[in-house]
């Protein structure tokens, strides 16, 4: 058979063999929309072939200048079996397997969704079986097994290594596990597991990037917030707030942040901006229509609370600022007089 013929066989093998196996597998594409197998085929920027065209066109280049003169051709298969590692390196979630090595994790999925990694290992896989036909051949004597070996191990590890380094969940101190909701509105639980000793200073000090990722201040839907962290990644995974070794308090309405050793409650002794609306509308007239008994609970809310102001570079909005802001208020109030203008008194409660 001709290189040229050789070539196009190779060249349709290498191309449609991920794609396939990435529709199979229920990949999407890479914007995360549609099949991965139509995505994957098509070479052009704004699909995910254009990530196969780096792996595809070295390997090609591995492959088809072969026969390589004399001792380098042996490397040959040596060099594409290390692609092969890297690939699957690349498909690994390295940080997921340092921590279940290195903690007692719970488990957990150890591969992950990355078209590069499959493009590796399918194209080196591939080439493996066409080296013969193109006159390479396997490494002969001890000299040529040996260094073929440590090609095949000693650049997938290097990369392995490279790779977790640079892995920014390698520099993080904190795992994150989740959070979830109380039967408050408002409240919330978030818990995180710590590669540092609780209780240190330096623990606190890298604790402010979890506690600005989580300021009530800057949220919606969250207004008193409850971090709990743990020394155990499994412990911390049950998200069962009892087994937390430190837990830290952050509150919307400009209430100190509060840190206590072990599980601490966060909510029952403040009253969040949600509880204080929801007795203001259980106190209103319930004759009344329920606009209007929700405008009448959010301005009493509202009353004797201080103006939040944001600290320098901070964009605060959140349940409180939008609920006493006096020009939507107004605004809002407008509306119900239009809406309600024949009802007596609605009319009498929005004066």
């Amino acid at each position: 058979m001709s290189r040229k013929s050789l070539f196009f066989l190779w060249t349709v093998f290498a191309w449609i063999t991920p794609a396939a196996i990435a529709g199979a597998m229920g990949w999407k594409g890479i914007w995360g929309s549609g099949s991965a197998f139509a995505d994957y085929l098509i070479p052009i920027p704004v699909a995910g072939g254009v990530l196969h065209l780096p792996s595809f066109i070295l390997v090609s280049l591995i492959l088809f200048t072969q026969p390589w003169a004399r001792r380098p051709g042996s490397y040959v298969r040596g060099l594409l079996l290390a692609g092969v590692f890297v690939g699957i390196a690349t498909l690994l979630d390295l940080d997921q397997l340092q921590l279940a090595a290195t903690t007692d994790t719970t488990g957990g999925r150890f591969w992950q969704q990355q078209p590069l990694g499959l493009f590796i290992v399918t194209d080196c896989v591939i080439a493996q079986l066409f080296v013969r036909m193109l006159g390479g051949r396997w490494p002969e004597g001890t000299k040529e097994w040996s260094v073929s070996l440590l090609v095949a191990l000693a650049i997938p590890a290097a990369y392995a290594v490279a790779s977790l380094k640079t892995d920014p969940r390698q520099q993080n101190p904190f795992v994150y596990v989740g959070e979830r909701g109380t039967d408050q509105r408002g409240d919330e639980r978030a818990f995180y597991y710590s590669k540092m000793p609780l209780e240190s200073e330096a623990f606190r000090h890298a604790a402010s990037a979890v506690l600005k990722r989580h300021d009530p201040r800057t949220n919606l839907n969250a207004e008193d917030v409850a971090i709990h962290f743990y020394d155990s990644l499994a412990s911390a995974q049950g998200q069962d707030s009892n087994g937390a070794k430190y837990t830290v308090c952050l509150y919307q309405d400009g209430t100190a942040t509060i840190w206590k050793p072990g599980n601490f409650d966060c909510f029952s002794n403040h009253e969040s901006f949600s509880e204080r609306r929801e007795k203001a509308f259980n106190m209103q007239n319930k004759a009344l229509p329920q606009d209007v008994r929700l405008w009448l609970a959010r301005r009493d809310a509202c009353v004797g609370r201080k103006p939040l102001t944001a600290p320098a570079g901070m964009y605060l909005d959140n349940q409180e600022v939008r609920a006493c802001d006096p020009a939507l208020t107004e605004r809002a109030r407008e509306e119900l007089l239009k809406k309600f203008e024949g009802d007596g008194n609605a009319l009498s409660a929005l004066q």
